[in-house]
């Protein structure tokens, strides 16, 4: 079940990870500015949040491995699909955007909560393993669609990803199997309020450094391929740290606590690390810290909700949460975008980039506050593990 979870994630949120090698090619072709491509991704990536009710429910009714099936062959054919219409901005959106979108959400849907509903001790650690999946295929599919962009053409690249997805998926797909059980009552909690408003929040910033650091690697002065490499860097840390922090929040702190300090650290590295980045070393370090942390923050999240408000709420609760996401994923990255481009965009150096690091920086150290407010209300106690 692990692995088959697993594998959904390494292809579907992978590919929304690995988005920005395709926009830094399709930059170069002067197709548009990043300001409007980074609007692609954004789409990928809100239609979670987007179908977040509506999903729960479908997996409810018709169980995971038929919503899981449907997301597979939607999650291959939109690359496919896009890779007839790569000279146009509102063909991509609709298939590599909405189509691919919708595909990967509801594979996320079929196979986010199930690790929690068969594992107790064990939980974080094996939800960590499956949303590491999304690290390692954002590093994996950086790489290989870097390989093929110089083997072949961006069509080809897309068509060939998309076969690479349906071939993975579908396997994965017919193996789900659901245990878990639906609950209602939520915003009569007033720490389901603060974590979803602190959630809500974190997730603004949260695509800003996988979108925008191929294009902050080029305005350093790194070569199109060094770049994919930084951004396989920090997608492999986001894993290490999906991974990572599910064991840490098992063994030592819990996932509230450690949440916390992903929060934290993904803000403090991104105000400190990221603005100081102007060769290849500091980039690199801000590539593996920032990663490890924020992926560590996204897999804690299913881990957080059942500890704190149980797991026979968990599918419902994550639902919700998941919904208010939509205007952080949507509106997210091109917030930063348009901050980059009102500053002078890529052709202004690195300057241009700091307005909409500090952006990125300062909500995650708001939304650490909010997460904190839970932890206090949950538990005065410091050291306590939670």
């Amino acid at each position: 079940m692990v692995a088959a979870c697993f594998t959904l994630f390494l292809t579907t949120l992978g590919g929304i990870y690995s988005w920005g090698v395709l926009q830094d090619r399709l930059v170069a072709e002067g197709l548009a500015p990043a300001s409007t491509l980074v609007w692609i991704g954004s789409v990928q990536a809100s239609i979670e949040s987007v179908i977040a009710l509506p999903g729960a429910r479908l997996v409810a009714a018709y169980g995971p491995r038929r919503v899981a099936l449907v997301g597979s062959i939607l999650a291959a054919v939109g690359p496919i699909l896009a890779s007839f219409c790569t000279h146009s901005v509102a063909g991509l959106i609709v298939t590599e955007g909405f189509m691919f979108g919708l595909g990967q959400a509801l594979c996320f849907y079929a196979s986010a909560t199930l690790p929690a509903t068969y594992f107790l001790r064990r939980r974080n650690l094996a939800t960590g393993i499956v949303f590491s999946g999304a690290g390692v295929g954002g590093a994996v599919f950086s790489i290989i669609t870097a390989q093929l962009l110089e083997a072949t053409d961006l069509a080809w690249t897309l068509r060939i990803v998309g076969c690479i997805f349906l071939a993975l998926n579908l396997p994965a797909a017919l193996l789900l199997k659901s245990r878990s059980q639906r609950e209602p009552s939520a915003f009569q909690d007033k720490r389901f309020i603060l974590l979803l408003v602190g959630s809500s929040i974190a997730l603004f910033p949260l695509f800003v450094p996988p979108f925008f650091l191929p294009l902050y690697a080029n305005s350093v002065g790194l070569s199109t391929s060094m770049s994919s490499l930084v951004l396989a860097g920090f997608n492999l840390s986001s894993a290490v740290g999906r991974f990572g922090f599910g064991v840490f929040a098992d063994l030592l702190l819990g996932s509230l606590n450690s949440l916390v300090v992903c929060l934290f650290l993904v803000g403090i590295s991104t105000l400190v690390i990221w603005p100081l980045a102007t060769s290849v070393a500091p980039l690199v370090v801000f590539a593996i810290v920032n990663g490890l942390c924020a992926g560590g923050m996204f897999s804690l999240f299913p881990g957080t909700v059942a500890n704190v408000f149980g797991s026979r709420n968990l599918s419902q609760f994550f639902s919700l949460i998941f919904f208010f996401w939509m205007p952080g994923y949507f509106l997210g990255s091109p917030i930063a975008g348009y901050l980059l481009q009102a500053y002078g965009g890529p052709e202004g150096g690195i300057g241009a980039y700091r307005p909409a690091i500090f952006y990125s920086g300062v909500l995650s150290l708001i939304a650490a506050g909010f997460v904190l407010a839970v932890r206090i209300i949950q538990d005065r106690s410091v050291f306590k593990k939670m």
